[in-house]
């Protein structure tokens, strides 16, 4: 029998409509924007340093910014040309000091500290600065005295520069301005407050005044401490006394330079010589430090003498020597080796020398000083020199009248 043959329906397979992509997803649109966003930024700081971009205005820092490199003109130079080009675009990159200004604020305001840890943070918008060698204050609250060896450094090394330069016939006066501190504790935080009385600077005095040193030395504090209710003496915001703290210095200083120099008959200035200028609004040293000037404002006044005195430009510059001749013979003339507080006392010690040679030197040199040929030798350092090492004078000086 013939098979006749039957066809059999395969069933089609059910399929299910796939609906077809979206052109773009949400998703694809944020990679693409973070994209775009990452490379717009990395040419931010370029086209930044080219046109000159940046919300928080100029540098706050306290030093000169690296300068735009000049094209070299020796193979020395153009090898460290492009070393010079990564230091000229460190300083001038677009929006760098926004960015410093703002890590600033969110490091304060998130740590409540301050942001380099050079600066401690005081009561009613005082700023205090952390000296080298007493970084905590240990020292300032009595914790950490000089030791016999360290005080016997510090008197040796002012009875030798004493004792050279009276063998030159060239009296010494040794200036020590206080610290802030030492002046203003009461604005200190209350872990910074003194916890025993006696301070470095008390020990030397002692140390000097107990083997009847030949060292003339002048104490500023008690100077100060009593013209407190007098107005503020130094800046709240900066490290340095102001021109009535300067002035009060300059009064003290001023009666031990006329019983040095009997002959020449100097008559003190008063505040009657000066006006009392207006107000203004500055920005301190430490404010500065912390790049929050915004945060700390200050303001302060100038003492303007009422018969103009000009002072060297070059004052502020470290390790320099500015040089101010009225030559006139008829006044004495002086070195004064300081810091950056004898700048304060420049307009007050000035009309009363016919020559001053302004040593930014924590070292005296034995060649500029008998160049000079003065009448008189001040060396003005500041309180916290004592936290650290005794500067080291040429074996001229140092091994001077030793066998």
């Amino acid at each position: 029998m013939a098979m006749t043959p039957t066809s059999i329906a395969i069933p089609h397979e059910q399929t299910t409509a796939v609906p077809a992509p979206a052109r773009t997803s949400v998703r694809t649109i944020l990679v693409k924007i973070l994209a775009l966003a990452f490379l717009g930024s990395l040419f931010v700081p370029l086209i930044g340093a080219w046109r000159h971009w940046d919300f928080a205005g100029a540098s706050n820092e306290n030093r000169r910014l690296a300068a735009i490199p000049l094209l070299p003109r020796t193979f020395k130079d153009a090898g460290r040309y492009t070393d010079r080009w990564l230091s000229f675009y460190r300083d001038h990159f677009g929006l760098r000091n926004t960015l410093i200004h703002a890590v600033a604020v969110s490091r304060f305001h998130g740590l409540g500290a301050d942001t380099d840890g050079n600066v401690i943070i005081g009561k009613d918008g005082w700023l205090f600065f952390r000296p080298d060698g007493d970084h905590d204050l240990i020292a300032f609250r009595g914790l950490n005295p000089l030791s016999d060896d360290e005080l016997t450094a510090w008197q040796n090394l002012l009875e030798k520069r004493n004792a050279w330069l009276a063998s030159k016939g060239i009296p010494f006066l040794v200036v020590i301005p206080p610290d802030k501190q030492t002046i203003y504790p009461e604005y200190l935080p209350p872990e910074y407050q003194r916890l025993r009385p006696q301070s470095r600077l008390d020990q030397l005095v002692e140390r000097l005044r107990q083997t009847h040193s030949p060292v003339r030395f002048i104490d500023l504090r008690a100077a100060l401490l009593a013209a407190k209710p007098s107005g503020i003496l130094y800046h709240k915001t900066d490290t340095h006394w102001n021109d009535s703290g300067a002035f009060v210095g300059y009064s003290v200083i001023i009666q031990a330079v006329r019983e040095l120099l009997p002959k020449w008959n100097i008559i003190p200035q008063t505040r009657d010589d000066f006006f009392h200028g207006p107000l203004h609004p500055e920005v301190g040293d430490l404010a500065k430090m912390m790049d929050m000037p915004d945060q700390y404002p200050d303001q302060g006044f100038q003492l303007i003498r009422k018969i103009p005195f000009t002072i060297p430009s070059t004052l502020m510059d470290r390790n320099e020597i500015a040089v101010q001749d009225l030559n006139d013979p008829t006044k004495p003339r002086l070195v004064f080796y300081r810091d950056s507080f004898g700048i304060g006392l420049a307009q007050l010690l000035g009309p009363h020398f016919g020559r001053i040679a302004y040593a930014f030197y924590y070292e005296m040199n034995p060649a500029f000083i008998l160049g000079e040929k003065p009448d008189l030798v001040i060396d003005e350092f500041l309180e916290r020199n004592l936290y650290i090492a005794p500067p080291t004078d040429p074996p001229e000086i140092r091994h001077f009248n030793e066998r």
